[in-house]
């Protein structure tokens, strides 16, 4: 297909889509279906769905941002570059950042840890990766955002109508407007930017308000993300990640990414050198960190590893999450060490 039909065929696409959203979400079948299963599962009455879904706007750059299906088997593969990933991160302004929001909040976060086991510095991983601590939680509006994926979307249209579904159920369960709600253009919210069905699963109120904030108050959103991580597995005092060195040619045969299939006594017979004695029991997971150009790095993911990649599945996204906490942490403690 030559750059000028593709763009053309893109084009058409972009039409049809905005012409679609511009006679309204109420006029297609498919939401008709949704409100009346929302109506017959959920009790919530039909007038205020309709009020909700018919104020709705498609936004053609949520779609753009959400991405097509990833490319079929057979395609040309992408040169991935952990480095350049993680540099996004991995700031000075960020790490430091993270050790003025550790100083600021150190109480939540040392409870945070007393109840869940959690370290506050991955947390504050975590809180660092996904909103700068807080500096940029989104100005979508949610229903906006999720009506768009949801109907119109270039993929993952069931899960998007599942959050849309949560999210109309949060509105109802926390008696607020949803079209008030702002979040990611993926319809994540607050400072960890959980999505409308982790609030409800998972978001905690951590400050005893009887409320559930996670845009207003830190101390819920420092609880509910390690309430999260907890509920998936997280176990105090456990590495997450352990380099390891693969013997020659072997890394086809023995990466899994996010899949934990390997024992740790079978890789060490298959040659597998861990950089460290004691790693924790049970299966892990062979992660590679490419860096195009130069030799992959290769880690061992435990139980830890994969209760953070329960967050955003991408091994990229989990190893910067913790390499901004021990980021974090190191700085902290230099700070410390010279008062």
């Amino acid at each position: 297909m030559s750059l000028r039909f593709a763009g053309a065929v893109l084009l058409a696409f972009v039409c049809v889509q905005s012409a679609s959203a511009s006679t309204g979400y109420l006029s297609r079948p498919e939401v008709r279906e949704f409100i009346e299963a929302m109506e017959a599962e959920h009790g919530l009455e039909a007038a205020e769905l309709e009020r909700v879904i018919g104020d709705a706007r498609y936004q053609p750059v949520v779609s753009r941002l959400i991405g097509p299906e990833r490319p079929q088997t057979g395609t040309p593969p992408v040169r991935r570059s952990y480095p350049k990933y993680r540099a996004k991160f991995l700031t000075k302004t960020r790490i430091a950042a993270g050790t003025r929001f550790w100083d600021i909040h150190e109480a939540d976060l040392r409870r945070a840890q007393a109840e869940y086991g959690v370290p506050p510095e991955v947390i504050l991983g975590i809180l660092g990766v996904e909103t700068a601590f807080g500096q940029n939680t989104g100005s979508f509006r949610v229903v906006d955002s999720l009506t768009t994926i949801a109907f119109d979307g270039p993929r993952r249209q069931e899960y998007f109508r599942d959050e849309l579904k949560e999210l109309l159920l949060l509105a109802r369960d926390f008696n607020i407007d949803p079209l008030t709600i702002k979040g990611s253009y993926a319809g994540a919210m607050g400072l960890p930017q959980f999505m409308p069905s982790s609030i409800r699963k998972y978001a905690v109120d951590f400050d005893g308000d009887g409320v559930i904030d996670l845009s207003g108050s830190t101390s819920d959103a420092i609880g509910s993300i390690a309430a999260y991580l907890k509920s998936f597995g997280w176990a105090d005092g456990e590495p997450a990640l352990v380099p390891v060195h693969l013997p020659p040619h072997s890394a086809a045969d023995l990466v899994s990414g996010l899949e934990r299939t390997h024992e740790v006594a079978a890789l060490k017979e298959k040659g597998v050198r861990f950089a460290v004695k004691r790693v924790p029991e049970g299966m892990c997971s062979v992660v590679e960190l490419p860096t195009p150009g130069k030799p992959s790095r290769y880690m061992a993911g435990f139980g830890n590893f994969e209760a953070v990649t329960r967050y955003n599945r991408s091994t990229f996204y989990a190893t910067a999450v913790l390499d901004l906490a021990h980021a974090i942490r190191e700085a902290r403690n230099q700070v410390t060490a010279s008062r």
